[in-house]
């Protein structure tokens, strides 16, 4: 391993749900503040930017993003789909957050020796009663595979909105039609860490073998007044050289502290 592969770091800051429109302000101002100091190399959103998908909501979650002055890397959740306009829901599901948020429904992002891909996991319908659910595609993971053949960094990150792996007691069921298959294909890419959302439920799961493990984190509802066991909350992130360092911050009277913190090797 050359010297620049033995330098890789980055510092990621990981929100997810912010549900603008469901927000508080000073919850908002407090996030804000925390992130600003710590001075992240990227800040990655793994979907649900709005409550219903409206335009109103877009432009506020545009207004948040645009103030913290970092590279921002995001994918859509299902909430970013129109809720109510069922016309734009089947016929270009993602104008809005194309138009507020970022044209890309799968970025990505290098730096620091660390390669960060986006998947959407969010559609306009699925083969399932409850729409809210999600699904990654065999064509998505030839194009991860792509990706991560392109690159020459060290570390592979992946983000997405649904969690495909079994999270510790997380307060609703999710159903993510390929997790299976993705999860394998995550494991053969050798991916290192995955950051996703949706469930409003901080955790950390390591899956895998004596080949390689990936290590899978859902956050907290970052802004959201709809809570679901847990305060707001986030994950600051930091791969230095072969660890993974975790904080999880959640919001007390005084804002945003690390109640948790973690150390894994990669």
């Amino acid at each position: 391993m050359d010297g620049d592969l033995l330098m890789a770091f980055m510092r990621i800051i990981h929100l997810s749900d912010l549900h603008f429109g469901t927000e508080e302000a000073a919850v908002t101002a407090a996030l804000r503040q925390v992130i600003q100091s710590a001075g992240p190399d990227l800040v990655a959103v793994s979907g649900d930017f709005t409550q219903r998908g409206i335009t109103p909501e877009f432009r506020a979650a545009q207004a948040f993003l645009g103030s913290l002055g970092v590279p921002v890397l995001s994918v859509p959740g299902n909430h970013d789909i129109p809720r109510y306009n069922l016309w734009q829901r089947f016929t270009n599901p993602y104008k809005k957050y194309r138009q507020h948020i970022h044209q890309e429904l799968c970025p990505v992002l290098e730096r620091g020796g660390v390669v960060v891909a986006g998947l959407n996991t969010a559609r306009r319908a699925l083969p399932h009663w409850n729409w809210a659910n999600g699904a990654i595609s065999a064509d998505q993971l030839d194009y991860l595979a792509d990706v991560y053949a392109k690159s020459s960094a060290r570390y592979r990150v992946c983000v997405f909105h649904h969690p495909i792996h079994e999270a510790a007691e997380t307060p609703i069921d999710t159903v993510v039609f390929g997790a299976r298959r993705a999860q394998e294909a995550l494991r053969k890419l050798k991916v290192d860490v995955v950051l996703t959302g949706h469930v409003h439920h901080a955790s950390i799961t390591t899956l895998g073998d004596d080949g390689h493990k990936t290590i899978y984190l859902s956050a907290s509802t970052a802004l959201s007044s709809r809570l679901r066991g847990q305060n707001n909350g986030f994950n600051m992130v930091e791969i230095c050289d072969g660890e993974l360092a975790v904080q999880v911050f959640t919001r007390g009277p005084g804002g945003f502290d690390v109640m948790e913190s973690h150390t894994l090797r990669m």
